[in-house]
């Protein structure tokens, strides 16, 4: 079902799923009208997209990361998964006399679903926010290399160039 080419016989002005009206083209011939129509008022225009994908990037760009929230629960936090007859799982989390509750498609998705929600809930920073950033060594201080070690012939080494002359 692709977009009809043609003559255009009509352009009214068409509600789309985020309220915005725009215009729908009407060709002479095209049998998908109403698929196309259809399919038009379902989606959103493309300005709602783009502020909905921002707002979203916005949002988890607010939420610490996945290892930023595990790392910042504190040693005895509780966690308890239970999965429910529709499938979902449904969590609670105790740490640091806060507790949080969730529920999601899948164990892994809860745990990181409750740590969020226990992090935000306390008003933490970000892990990465709330340390120092690290020193770097310099390169004196490094460790030195490893003597090289001479091949072996059973790690497929390549052969000397033969001598020439």
């Amino acid at each position: 079902m692709g977009v009809p080419s043609g003559e255009i016989v009509a352009r009214p002005m068409v509600a789309r799923a985020c309220g915005c009206e725009q215009e729908f083209q009407h060709y002479a011939v095209d049998k998908y009208r109403a698929q196309r129509l259809a399919k038009f008022q379902k989606t959103r225009c493309s300005a709602c997209v783009a502020k909905l994908n921002e707002e979203q990037r916005l949002a988890a760009a607010a939420l610490p990361s996945k290892g930023e929230a595990f790392q910042q629960l504190p040693t005895g936090a509780q966690v308890t998964m239970t999965r429910r007859p529709d499938g979902n799982w449904a969590g609670t989390l105790i740490a640091g006399g806060t507790t949080v509750e969730a529920v999601a498609d899948g164990p892994q998705g809860l745990a990181v679903s409750l740590a969020r929600l226990w992090v935000s809930a306390r008003g933490a920073k970000p892990a990465a926010a709330a340390k120092p950033a690290a020193v770097a060594k310099p390169a004196s201080a490094a460790k030195p290399a490893a003597a090289a070690k001479p091949a072996s012939p059973t790690t497929g080494a390549a052969k000397p160039a033969p001598k020439s002359g």
